[in-house]
């Protein structure tokens, strides 16, 4: 690594080059590391803002910098806040000067496109370091979401905390398959989004991260689990065949809940006419509620529009 400024005995950052930018700016990856002061144990990466239209992953891993106890901790974190710098910049998905989505290129490539350059750099400079990863997502500009993917033998992804655990197939390309195939075991979360319940959510994605340290042993003590933990094999996005406004019907408190078969989760409509063009509705019997649009955004057709899993298949975790 290139570049790096000690910030304190225990906490260094680092910022490495990976490429000039035609407005003479340097996109950089800016990696910190902080080594616990309570002995030796694993390391420990925690990425955000792979997608740039999602940073309450950002703030949730600068809280956990503010709010650390260096000398409670066993191991190290090595901690990459903002792994998209330019969507994070923009606010979108994508990498705004190529369109692509990082989370479907990796392991990138380093005379690729921009964005299989940046995924080569993570890949090439961070990920080796790593023993075990934490990869933090949420539900975007529109939505709010709350659940985490069951991988390896599900150890980690349970004591993460949260009460919907996914069993189903990662996205080819995504960055914690990769880091899976390359022997880190991998959490991936999903939690809030939408400007929903920021605090919650922030407070859950700490409490997930420090659930997690507790099973590696980098803490003391137990982790925090919540009292009921579902883990469900059938997930679907509902997405519309219409553009227009989204009126949803169900708020993001409801996260969660069960809903009977047809329930209306939202409403398409016209901007222009007012007429309403499709209704969703829920196709399980019952319904889970997974993600949730805002009351009133635009949709197009093909956006997410809501997730829910087929509750009558799900089957409770021992406690």
């Amino acid at each position: 690594m290139t570049h790096a400024a000690s910030i304190s005995a225990a906490h260094d950052i680092a910022h490495v080059p990976v490429a000039t930018i035609a407005n003479g700016h340097t996109l950089e990856l800016v990696i910190h590391s902080i080594r616990g002061g309570a002995g030796d144990g694993a390391t420990l990466g925690v990425m955000a803002g792979i997608h740039g239209d999602e940073p309450l992953g950002v703030e949730t891993v600068r809280r956990l910098v503010d709010e650390l106890d260096v000398g409670a901790f066993r191991g190290e974190l090595a901690l990459l806040p903002v792994a998209n710098p330019y969507a994070l910049q923009s606010l979108t998905r994508n990498t705004p000067l190529d369109m692509s989505n990082l989370n479907r290129v990796f392991p990138g490539s380093r005379d690729g496109m921009l964005t299989e350059q940046l995924a080569h750099a993570i890949c090439e400079h961070w990920l080796p370091r790593l023993d075990y990863l934490i990869d933090l997502h949420s539900g975007g500009n529109l939505a709010t979401v709350d659940y985490v993917y069951l991988h390896d033998d599900g150890a980690l992804s349970r004591a993460f905390g949260c009460e919907i655990l996914f069993r189903g197939p990662s996205f080819p390309g995504s960055f914690g398959d990769h880091a899976r195939e390359h022997g880190v075991p991998t959490v991936v979360s999903e939690l809030g989004g939408g400007q929903q319940r920021n605090e919650h959510y922030v407070e859950k994605g700490l409490r997930g991260i420090r659930n997690v340290m507790k099973q590696l042993g980098m803490l003391d003590g137990e982790p925090e689990l919540p009292k009921r933990q579902i883990l469900v094999d059938e997930l679907v996005v509902l997405r519309p065949h219409h553009g227009g406004l989204m009126l949803s019907e169900v708020d993001p408190s409801r996260l969660g809940e069960e809903v009977p078969r047809g329930t209306v989760l939202g409403r398409v409509v016209s901007p222009y006419t007012f007429e309403e063009l499709e209704t969703v509705t829920a196709p399980f019997d019952p319904a889970l509620l997974v993600l949730v649009r805002e009351p009133v955004t635009k949709v197009d057709p093909g956006d997410y529009g809501f997730m829910v899993a087929n509750a009558a298949t799900a089957s409770p975790l021992d406690g």
